[in-house]
């Protein structure tokens, strides 16, 4: 250092004299990154030795205008790869300001901001390794400037800090004293409050009155509805609620003494409150650039609390989860607690698996505790996962339902209405879904309200693309082609009301509804009455357009209309947009992915299928699917179950459908056999019912067939056409004997 200095001070004037006459100008190479080594016009006679003179030098040459100079050391320091305790020496040595100073020079970057990154993230690991803290809480016990000194450290590390100082904090033999640690926390500032909170998931209540008194001193009025719990929860111990009360009169009151004021009135309802509010998603997160949250946890294997990168919503539903938890601890028996509990943790479960994935099941596991929390439970608890916005977890309750309840789920009324039938007109299709499968695993013995239901939401599933069209009603066509083009949804239009609900009513692929305010043939608020009335379309979002002076008029029917909205018609896209963004965004539904819409059209097919095969087509008529039915035979891993199904539906379409997989030679061969074979008892069952020429190609068909067994099929499927005395002395003459007579 000192060589390196004395050669400096030596040859700076010489330096400064030959600069400005340009007699030495540093060669840069072509890139501009500079050098391994400098180049040969140096003022330095004597090469820096050590990463810190590189780092001095640097410095010097970036000061004296030579930043291609200053480059070439800051990348000799880089390409040396140095370790961590290495760089922070380094900072330690020159100073943080000096190397932000470099980093933020444009004619010395990226070198400079390199160096500041890797300065900056070894000072991150490094103080997270314990013993770097361990040393710095040594000097809370020393004198007072050395104390403060440590503190401002501890507060510069901030969060960081904090798993090491809890288990400090937990731990009996520390050589810090509690009191010393409690009141770094008070230094350390709002920081660290979600790690505190984290703490109080400890079991050692010593630690918890600790953590409590220290959010008495730091914490503010919004973080009193997270104490109340441990202020009053019979599955805390006294010390505990002392604490806890002492520090939330202390957030409230300003000073411990007006605890005893303090009452438990309502905690229990502000609890459901929050968990519900969870639920939701409305609490909002501070998000990280990479769309994660910090989210801080207790780790009772490390004994301290732990940082997690979640998602915002992965962070509401564990708040969920605990919040109702905590609400069940004061009315363990409540039903709606129990249900409220019961909805969260199947709301996390359901988000941790992901969409394409079934709830594992056994011991332990929230599946199997939903199949053991009783029928009124899971009533309720699919209320309040369709309140609070979990379709997956309503979804998840009424699989269970069908496993653990009886059929008289299915007695519903309008005084005392049944889930699992409210469930089929839900605003989700795997709701739906889920509802139609629920009925069918109950096996229904006799009619019950909504059962045509059933089959239009399997007829769906059969073909559901997952993207669904928008539906115009409006006498003028381009005006509504217009508006529906801003959906960025496939669209279909009507010019009238009544045109409309029958079009929306009897289709699975109707996803919304927009509709001019003059409708005709159905008024207005004709139209909305129907479309609300029946339970096929009582789900479907309305979208009402038309004038700006219409809105205040109308205002009063769309608040009184659930599910819509008024646009002002506008020609400009962008305006409309504006508009209708947010009301769209609100009703968006996750589509499916590519494997769930297979899952879900091949349950479809069998359950339809499992219908036919049961004989209960007197409770679910299979002849509304019958256009599904016919698009989803064409998909080889489908048609069998399909086949089934359209052999239960007594009409000549569904006759038809079969006959040209019989004939289709583009088909699976045993698909074609089926096919023949469900013709065949199609016909006995219902009678011939197609024309003279479907007959004649069924008989070309079966004489020219070379397959045994499919023409086997076709041979008892034109037996079963009842041929008339000469056609079969005909056939019988046809036949051809054996030449060799049976020789056995």
């Amino acid at each position: 250092m000192y060589r390196l200095w004395m050669t400096l001070f030596v040859l700076i004037p010489l330096f400064f004299a030959v600069s400005e006459s340009g007699l030495l100008r540093a060669q840069s190479d072509g890139d501009g990154q500079g050098n391994q080594t400098p180049p040969e016009d140096s003022p330095l006679a004597v090469e820096p030795q050590s990463n810190l003179e590189r780092l001095e030098t640097a410095v010097l040459m970036a000061d004296f205008g030579r930043p291609e100079l200053a480059k070439s050391y800051l990348k000799q320091i880089l390409d040396a790869n140095l370790s961590d305790d290495e760089l922070l020496e380094l900072r330690d040595e020159i100073g943080s300001v000096e190397i932000v100073r470099l980093a933020r020079t444009e004619s010395l970057q990226p070198e400079s901001q390199q160096l500041l990154d890797q300065i900056a993230a070894a000072s991150g690991r490094q103080s997270m390794k314990p013993e770097r803290i361990d040393k710095v809480l040594q000097d809370l016990g020393g004198s007072p400037r050395e104390r403060e000194i440590a503190i401002s450290e501890l507060q510069g590390l901030g969060l960081r800090a904090m798993p090491r100082l809890i288990q400090h904090l937990a731990d009996p033999n520390t050589v810090q004293t509690r009191d010393q640690i409690v009141y770094l926390f008070s230094r350390m500032g709002r920081e660290i409050v979600p790690a505190l909170f984290a703490a109080l998931n400890t079991e050692n209540p010593l630690l918890k009155s600790a953590i409590l008194g220290s959010l008495g001193v730091i914490g503010e009025e919004e973080d009193i509805k997270r104490l109340w719990y441990y202020a009053y929860s019979e599955a805390e111990q006294p010390a505990v609620h002392q604490a806890a009360r002492i520090a939330i009169s202390r957030i409230l009151y300003g000073t411990p003494d007006k605890a005893a004021m303090l009452s438990s009135f309502g905690v229990k309802q502000d609890l459901i409150r929050a968990s519900e509010a969870y639920l939701k998603q409305q609490p909002n997160w501070n998000v990280n650039e990479d769309g994660t949250v910090d989210f801080w946890i207790w780790d009772a294997q490390s004994g301290t609390v732990v940082p997690l990168a979640i998602s915002p919503v992965a962070a509401n539903l564990r708040r969920a989860v605990v919040t109702s938890r905590q609400a069940l601890s004061f009315s363990p028996e409540d039903p709606h607690i129990q249900a409220l509990y019961l909805t969260a943790v199947l709301a996390e479960e359901t988000y941790r698996v992901g969409p394409e994935e079934a709830l594992p099941t056994g011991a332990g596991t929230p599946f199997n505790l939903a199949l053991t929390s009783g029928v009124p439970v899971l009533e309720k608890s699919y209320e309040i996962a369709m309140e609070t916005g979990q379709p997956r977890a309503a979804e998840t309750v009424l699989r269970a339902l069908s496993l653990v309840g009886e059929r008289n789920l299915l007695n519903s009324s309008l005084e005392d209405p049944s889930p699992l039938i409210a469930a089929l007109n839900a605003p989700h299709s795997g709701v739906q879904f889920a509802a139609a499968v629920a009925i069918l695993e109950l096996n229904p013995r006799k009619p019950f309200r909504q059962a045509s239901r059933v089959v239009e939401i399997l007829a769906r599933g059969l073909n559901d693309d997952g993207v669904g069209k928008v539906l115009m009603i409006d006498p003028n066509v381009d005006r509504g082609r217009t508006l529906a083009a801003a959906t960025r949804m496939p669209q279909d239009s009507v010019r009238t009301g009544k045109e409309g609900f029958i079009e929306a009513s009897t289709r699975s692929d109707i996803k919304l509804i927009m509709t001019h305010i003059n409708c005709i043939d159905w008024s207005l608020s004709q139209t909305l009455a129907n479309f609300r009335a029946d339970a096929r379309t009582a789900a479907l979002p309305i979208v009402i357009y038309g004038p700006t002076f219409m809105e205040d008029e109308l205002a009063l029917t769309i608040q009184r209309t659930p599910n819509t909205h008024y646009v002002i018609f506008t020609p400009k896209s962008t305006e409309l947009d504006r508009q209708l963004e947010p009301f769209l965004v609100s009703q968006a539904e996750a589509p499916l992915s590519p494997v769930l819409r297979r899952r879900r059209a091949a349950a479809s097919a069998d359950w339809l299928a499992t219908i036919a095969r049961r004989n209960q087509t007197h409770l679910f008529d299979l002849t509304p699917a019958t256009a599904s039915l016919s698009q989803a035979v064409n998909v080889p891993e489908l048609a069998g179950n399909c086949l089934t199904a359209l052999g239960a539906v007594p009409t000549r379409e569904a006759q038809d459908i079969i006959v040209n997989v019989v004939l289709s030679r583009m088909e699976d061969l045993s698909n074609r056999v089926y096919a023949t074979r469900v013709l065949s008892r199609h016909m006995q069952e219902y009678g011939v019912l197609l024309d003279d020429r479907d007959i004649a190609d069924l008989k070309d068909a079966w004489e020219g067939e070379t397959d045994p067994e499919l023409q086997t099929a076709l041979a008892i499927l034109v037996g079963s056409l009842q041929p008339n005395s000469p056609k079969v002395t005909e056939r019988l003459e046809r036949h051809v004997i054996p030449p060799v007579p049976a020789q056995n």
